[in-house]
């Protein structure tokens, strides 16, 4: 049971650092909007996580 518990709050930390990192993108390199880079970093990683895409390689190579 903890170990669960630890399980999904790294999951939690890395979630939260990914998505961090896709708005930081969204605005940097297209200037968009913090709020609007918000929602749309959040609907991506719904999209990623409702196709099982793998957000580690996404982030590996898609994100500097």
């Amino acid at each position: 049971m903890a170990a669960h518990t630890l399980f999904s709050k790294i999951d939690m930390i890395n979630e939260t650092e990914l998505f961090a990192k896709i708005q930081l993108q969204l605005v940097d390199r297209y200037q968009i909007d913090p709020q609007l880079a918000s929602e749309m970093a959040w609907d991506f990683m719904d999209v990623l996580s409702a196709v099982d895409g793998n957000m580690d390689i996404f982030e590996k190579y898609f994100l500097h």
